[in-house]
């Protein structure tokens, strides 16, 4: 069956939810498919996958689309046969676990896959925004809510830009370079956390009337120009916007990130050397580290894991 890659959210996180834009890119070094129990020796694990997968395919049966109809009994009989889904992709880092897992169904049991992926050959805006919410229906029984932006840049593999309304395009980041002048990178903070949960305390943020004002003024506001400054390699502008998100987010969120990492977070701030935000909905997991400076960053944050995804 199909390997998926995982994938980052560079940009958008919650603001993708409030007219922001996002940008999301492939991950290959997180990967998941669905797979039989006599395939692995990890069978604890895949019985439990197993169990969880069962409980979402009963969710499935309630989800009728005339455009993408599931094979659901195809579905059940394989989840007799012991399938589960086998991933490297940690639950509760950001990564987007549970859109592989959807991309992973949607692509097995759609009852015109290759007709999709035929479709997707020449891509357009309507097309690609009617399978993204279609996917986030899907994803919605893991977190109450989602954009659907996850499963639909696994199962295109490549780096995504979303414009809201208005655009869904393929795009790419600027040229790697072995020099690394410029390094995103993800710090592993070890704290798992809860994508729902962490969305639900958002909401409550957001539903007083200075934080929304806040957010849609710099957060929004700083998200787009980040993301433009990316793809036009203009780090001048790029750097100034992370600050701006880094900084609203220790501010006006601090407890989106764990207590142990708030200070590492100011220094990044303080120094302009590096800058970290979060990765995802936060409280845990991942969080998205820039620096100009990767030497001098690995250094001072060298009691953390700290993985490179993109350099250029």
């Amino acid at each position: 069956m199909e390997q998926l890659s995982a994938k980052i959210l560079l940009f958008g996180e919650y603001a993708v939810l409030h007219q922001g834009m996002a940008l999301v890119i492939p991950c290959d070094k997180y990967q998941g498919r669905l797979d039989f129990y006599e395939k692995t020796t990890h069978k604890k694990s895949a019985i439990q996958s197993n169990e969880f997968l069962k409980r979402f395919c009963e969710f499935i049966v309630g989800y009728v689309d005339e455009k993408f109809v599931l094979e659901v009994q195809l579905f059940e009989r394989e989840l007799e046969r012991g399938l589960f889904f086998n991933s490297t992709i940690p639950q509760g880092y950001g990564l987007g676990s549970s859109g592989a897992l959807v991309a992973a169904i949607f692509l097995r049991y759609l009852k015109r896959t290759k007709d999709l992926k035929d479709e997707l050959k020449v891509q357009t805006f309507q097309k690609l925004n009617k399978l993204k919410n279609e996917l986030g229906k899907l994803e919605s029984y893991f977190h109450g809510v989602s954009s659907g932006l996850d499963p639909l840049s696994i199962i295109l593999s490549q780096p995504i830009l979303y414009n809201h309304t208005k655009d869904i395009v393929i795009t790419q980041l600027p040229k790697t370079s072995g020099e690394k002048n410029h390094v995103i990178f993800l710090l592993n903070t070890k704290f798992p956390h809860s994508t729902s949960e962490m969305i639900r305390r958002f909401n409550s943020l957001y539903s007083k009337g200075d934080f929304k004002n806040k957010f849609e003024e710099h957060i929004v506001h700083n998200n787009n120009r980040a993301i433009r400054s990316l793809l036009k390699n203009n780090p001048e502008d790029f750097y100034r916007s992370l600050y701006y998100l880094s900084a609203f987010q220790l501010t006006e969120m601090k407890g989106f990130f764990p207590e142990p990492l708030q200070k590492e977070v100011s220094a990044g701030l303080d120094n302009g050397d590096y800058f970290l935000k979060l990765c995802g909905a936060g409280g845990g997991g991942f969080l998205l580290g820039f620096t100009q400076n990767w030497a001098y960053t690995r250094e001072k944050l060298k009691a953390y894991k700290l993985e490179v995804i993109y350099s250029y």
